[in-house]
């Protein structure tokens, strides 16, 4: 099924504003996640809805409603309230969808955190969410608990997996209560917190980031994002942390697709398997693992026959992976989205374009590019990329500083990305404004860099951060992870840039060779760990 209303791009001259097209939502502003989510499970009773890439185990619609309602009674009976928070800190095993689910029927907020997380990185998002009941994995039982006791939390701790003495299991939420038809779902409107994300940290600490019912349903029960048919199955390694997780597990069950999960981090050789071995249709994925794919000795011209969409965003895609990737996809398409936490998907790129950009506006969102000035800029001028959506995010929880900084008087979300619209409608992601480096008074585009040292096939990954300096202010560094069968030296890398680039872009910083940059969980680069990497190294050999 090809979606009906494609992203568009409308161009206000007299405003310079940009408009994605209309689509009325699906749901009454009254409807929760939790109840549009067991009309849709309890129509379809017999669809598959979930495979484990671990155990092969098989879950259908009828089963994740039936344990969905009790969890949600055992929960009601055990004091769960609507002014409380319930935290996910668990990767994706089988029983996270019917849990999640029942917090958003009961429209209980649900703080998703990564389960990878260390005991700081959860006593400060614990701060800030303060929840009552915690989903744990068995693994990161004793870290969620120091990080409670950190706190001086009382929060009530549900283990998955095998049983921990003293603490309460999922199990025990398994079993009738003998109220699951008599429920009560409550409403909720437009202004209702369904979920908190928590924004990537990718350049500080993260933030709880609060969004609506409203907001979630109408991005994951609307059929505009995928190319998808009644046997689509879709793969996304993302835990609920991340927004693509949180998207995979409802989209996939608004619209009819199976939802293959897994616990393991993602591989290529894992993720090979898991598309032949369960005919996978759609992926969802960060730009570091469509690279890593693309350089494993495993992938041949077949190996992706089966997939019809590989949809990859969450950080800058260099144009030669998303060029490269498209030539093993010969039943589909790479497509590149573009979005943030606070948004959900704002562009997206046609189907089968051969335009290297991140595509037109989602339904019902609006963008306009600014300057320093925050005046309006028209097509091709390259500014800071602002958006307004119908469905707006609440803000930062508990932290109205952080918000004010990030939407504006008029509602408008400034991204800090800098970026430009072309005559087609089509953006163009350039940098983060945060990431701009400057050397001798001129701006230099990280991703600029780093697109030119990824003409190399021998390099994986690279990172281009600045090096303080007192009299030039950055001076370009560059870590990079090399294939194994590599022969390039970081003279060669320096030599390419210089011979492509002008003089202030060229690698003063040093060209470093390093076996793993740091990584989030979903793959994106912390580039102020690189950073903290690059001046070590850069001040090592300067010694």
């Amino acid at each position: 099924m090809r979606s009906i209303i494609m992203f568009t791009s409308k161009y206000d001259s007299a405003k310079k504003i940009w408009s994605g097209g209309h689509l009325a939502p699906f749901h009454d502003e009254s409807v929760s996640l939790g109840r549009a989510l067991y009309y849709t499970l309890a129509r379809d009773p017999q669809r598959l809805a979930q495979i484990s890439g671990d155990t092969g185990l098989r879950v259908t619609n009828g089963e994740i409603c039936d344990q969905m309602l009790k969890i949600a009674s055992n929960l009601s009976l055990k004091g769960a309230k609507r002014d409380q928070v319930i935290a996910i800190v668990a990767k994706n095993g089988p029983l996270i969808a019917p849990a999640t689910f029942a917090a958003f029927l009961l429209a209980i907020p649900v703080n998703t955190l990564d389960p990878n997380y260390v005991m700081a990185e959860i006593a400060h998002m614990f701060t800030q969410t303060q929840p009552s009941i915690v989903f744990c994995d068995h693994d990161n039982y004793s870290t969620v608990k120091s990080a409670l006791i950190e706190n001086k939390s009382s929060a009530k701790i549900i283990n998955f997996g095998p049983r921990i003495s003293g603490v309460e299991n999922i199990d025990d939420y398994l079993v009738k209560t003998g109220f699951e038809d008599s429920l009560e779902i409550p409403d909720v409107d437009g202004q209702t917190c369904g979920l908190i994300l928590c924004s990537s940290g990718t350049t500080g600490l993260s933030k709880g980031v609060s969004l609506t019912h409203q907001h979630f349903l109408y991005l994951s029960a609307n059929p505009y994002f995928f190319d998808f048919r009644q046997d689509s199955v879709m793969l996304c390694f993302s835990s609920l942390y991340w927004l693509s997780g949180i998207l995979h597990l409802l989209f996939t069950t608004f619209n009819g697709m199976t939802r293959i999960i897994t616990t393991q981090p993602f591989s290529p050789e894992h993720f090979l398997k898991m598309v032949d071995q369960y005919k996978v249709t759609h992926m969802l994925s960060a730009p570091v693992y469509l690279a890593a794919v693309l350089d494993s000795t495993l992938l041949t011209p077949t190996s992706l026959a089966n997939l019809r969409e590989y949809m990859v965003g969450g950080s800058v895609v260099p144009e030669e992976k998303w060029s490269r990737m498209q030539e093993y996809l010969p039943n589909g398409y790479v497509r590149i989205v573009y979005g943030m936490s606070e948004l959900g998907f704002a562009t997206r790129q046609d189907y089968k374009t051969k335009k290297y950009c991140v595509g037109k506006l989602a339904p019902d969102v609006q963008m306009k590019i600014v300057n320093i000035n925050n005046e309006n800029l028209g097509p091709g001028e390259k500014g800071e990329i602002c958006f307004k959506s119908r469905f707006r995010f609440l803000g930062y929880t508990r932290n109205a500083k952080a918000t004010a900084e990030m939407i504006d008087k008029d509602g408008w979300v400034h991204t800090g990305d800098i970026g430009f619209v072309d005559n087609d409608g089509d953006l163009h992601i350039a940098d983060r404004m945060k990431e701009i480096l400057k050397y001798s008074n001129h701006h230099i585009s990280p991703s600029e860099i780093e697109n030119i040292i990824c003409r190399f096939p021998e390099v994986e990954y690279v990172a281009v951060v600045g090096v303080p300096d007192p009299v030039c202010t950055d001076l370009p560094a560059a870590l990079v992870v090399l294939r194994e069968d590599a022969n390039i030296t970081a003279d060669d890398i320096y030599q390419l840039v210089a011979s492509n680039l002008s003089n202030p872009k060229h690698l003063r910083g040093g060209v470093y060779f390093v076996d793993l940059l740091p990584l989030t969980p979903s793959g994106k680069v912390i580039k102020n760990k690189v950073k903290e990497k690059a001046i070590e190294l850069y001040r090592a050999r300067c010694q």
